[in-house]
């Protein structure tokens, strides 16, 4: 289920295996094993790839389809995208989701 979620999401975002690849820092053999289950998928690239598609770690792993087109729903287009501006947007939904994170603890500790 990993796999086809990161080439659905990459698809979906308009990512290249080869965009992926430099931004994780692998090779872009590495990335179609991961999408073809060849190759076990890292914890620290899933990682990376859940902050690069919006998502939470544990929502790679869903087989839900309708959770699927949710997630996509936010995916962010990447036409002409350097490597270092998927960085950027990286570490930026990073700041995004600690913050909701953080902002629902609070409200849960009400």
């Amino acid at each position: 289920m990993l796999s086809d979620n990161i080439r659905a999401l990459r698809k979906k975002t308009g990512y290249t295996q080869e965009q992926i690849a430099e931004y994780l820092g692998v090779s872009t053999a590495a990335v179609t094993q991961y999408e073809t289950s060849t190759r076990t998928v890292p914890s620290s690239v899933v990682s990376k790839l859940a902050l690069l598609f919006n998502v939470d770690e544990y929502e790679l792993y869903q087989k839900d389809p309708q959770q699927q087109q949710l997630l996509s729903a936010f995916a962010f287009r990447a036409d002409d995208l350097q490597i270092q501006d998927l960085k950027s947007i990286s570490e930026f939904k990073k700041i995004v989701l600690n913050y909701f994170h953080l902002s629902n603890e609070l409200r849960n500790n009400e």
